[in-house]
């Protein structure tokens, strides 16, 4: 971030020090876990999105150049802009406003809903890792679980959230989460069908 730039993150966000489109790559050490815990309490929205965040990834094979969703594209054009979070900025979103417009892009209320959906792709990542990379479950009890179910609740990162949750299904804290989620009425289908595929 430039000196004269305004965050729009977290102090503890602004630090991830992996592009928002990648995530984490380091071995689980436990100051990482307590990292990944942070940026998870952090990117948490306070309520439930109106809508789910981020929006679900186009399956390359079937896209024609042409197909792709707009937002991919706008996501580009941000990434170019600002590929660390600590470049998440209202200067730097704002150039990115003016060339989305340029290309006849839609530009509603931008600077809100990039910067949600920048936090979205985060919170994806981290419970990405802490469901691949941690093998010390008990290390990410309950915590883990308790806010994995909430992302569930508030509809962002929901599916990479249930993944954490089926990665440690192992542990009765995680089959609880699964359990509670199951009887959720806000959950997506696709997303109950995996809840109830592993609680079989």
């Amino acid at each position: 971030m430039i000196a004269d730039e305004t965050p729009l993150l977290p102090d503890v966000v602004r630090a991830y020090p992996f592009s928002w489109s990648s995530g984490f790559t380091w071995p689980p050490e436990a100051e990482d876990l307590a990292y990944a815990r942070a940026v998870l309490e952090a990117c948490l929205p306070p309520t439930i999105l109106a809508s789910p965040e981020p929006p679900e990834e186009p399956i390359v094979w079937d896209c024609e150049d042409d197909e792709y969703p707009e937002w991919t594209r706008i996501r580009a054009i941000l990434r170019e802009r600002m590929p660390y979070a600590r470049h998440v900025t209202p200067e730097r979103m704002a150039d990115a406003r003016v060339e989305c417009a340029r290309q006849g892009i839609d530009t509603v209320d931008f600077e809100e809903i990039w910067t949600r959906r920048i936090l979205a792709w985060i919170a994806e990542q981290t419970l990405r890792w802490c469901g691949l990379m941690v093998d010390d479950e008990k290390a990410l009890t309950p915590w883990l679980m308790d806010l994995a179910e909430l992302y569930v609740r508030r509809g962002m990162a929901a599916d990479k959230a249930v993944w954490a949750l089926r990665c440690t299904k192992d542990l009765p804290e995680s089959r609880a989460a699964l359990a509670r989620l199951a009887t959720y009425e806000g959950l997506p289908d696709e997303i109950r069908e995996q809840i109830t595929y592993e609680l079989r």
